[in-house]
């Protein structure tokens, strides 16, 4: 298998939280993908475009033993979990399995707001709109008062607490890359005033799903060469099919 993703290691991937768990890591390549540098340079054109195997162009993008193409980390998450040799993420349906996509949809949600508010922080000062932080931030609240609650008493692990892992983390990683860009609450720390999401939030960055990736430099080949032959070999494959 290839998993072609951005290997920004400063946030919790959760594609590769779920890799890990289903014991797939050592079954995987994993191909390092830029698309904000495809066009860097007049001369350089799209040298880490996905466009031949996802028409949106967009990581994560996996493509299994198969030769099959499957785009967008859910689907992504639900086909390792069903491959797994080892830990399931995903309950089996009933409550468990509700409560668990329930939470992963609330941290999903979570994660696409607050990238939503980092791009509008990279807009020249004069050009950013307050209110999507306006809109946005009573929304973030009310999910970690929500997280505080839950984390008194929070047991277990399943893609729910993956997604939330993801959406905490790159609220960390964004705060402190995109320094003070928010306008209404630069380099935001979720863990203040809330102990028990903290005290889960450092306790699960021990798990060697989150140690195996958080936090460390990526160390294999990240070059658009590498790039080009996997994806060389994956639209070869699938021509042949």
């Amino acid at each position: 298998m290839k998993l072609f993703y951005s290997p920004f290691h400063g946030f919790i991937h959760k594609a590769l939280v779920t890799t890990h768990e289903a014991g797939l890591w050592d079954a995987m390549t994993f191909v390092p993908t830029y698309p904000f540098r495809n066009r860097e340079g007049v001369d350089q054109g799209d040298r880490y475009s996905l466009v031949a195997i996802n028409p949106l162009d967009k990581v994560p993008t996996l493509v299994t033993d198969d030769w099959d193409v499957i785009y967008g980390s859910e689907p992504i998450c639900q086909y390792l979990d069903s491959q797994s040799r080892a830990n399931r993420l995903y309950p089996e349906p009933g409550p468990a399995r509700w409560d668990a996509l329930r939470r992963h949809d609330r941290a999903q949600t979570y994660f696409e707001n607050t990238v939503m508010m980092n791009m509008e922080g990279w807009r020249p000062e004069d050009e950013r709109h307050l209110d999507v932080f306006e809109w946005i931030w009573p929304k973030l609240h009310r999910v970690l008062d929500e997280l505080e609650e839950e984390c008194a008493t929070e047991q277990g692990f399943d893609i729910g607490h993956a997604a939330t892992l993801h959406a905490l983390s790159y609220m960390d990683f964004g705060s402190k890359f995109y320094e003070a860009v928010d306008p209404l609450h630069p380099r935001y720390d979720f863990r203040k005033e809330r102990p028990n999401l903290a005290a889960w939030y450092e306790a699960q960055l021990e798990r060697p799903s989150v140690a195996s990736h958080f936090g460390r430099d990526y160390e294999g080949d990240d070059s658009p060469e590498f790039f080009a032959r996997q994806l060389a070999e994956v639209v070869a494959a699938r021509g042949k099919r």
